[in-house]
């Protein structure tokens, strides 16, 4: 598989690792699959979305992330 980062590589003439061919491999099929990757702690600004979406407060936010995060 291509992507972006291998082209912009070799256009300039350096390469990159089986490791990293790997990885994006491994982002790609997350993708595919509906997945994506999220910190374990939400930012600021993530727990202010989420009190603002579901009209709670910040610990509520809180554990509803990790509650989340533990159920995936």
């Amino acid at each position: 598989m291509k992507y972006t980062l291998s082209r912009t590589a070799e256009a300039s003439g350096s390469t990159h690792s089986k490791a990293l061919d790997y990885a994006l491999d491994m982002v790609e099929a997350m993708a595919d699959s509906g997945q994506v990757a999220v910190p374990v702690k939400p930012s600021p600004t993530m727990l202010a979305a989420g009190v603002k979406a579901g009209g709670v407060t910040v610990v509520t936010v809180w554990k509803i992330y990790h509650a989340m995060i533990a159920a995936a």
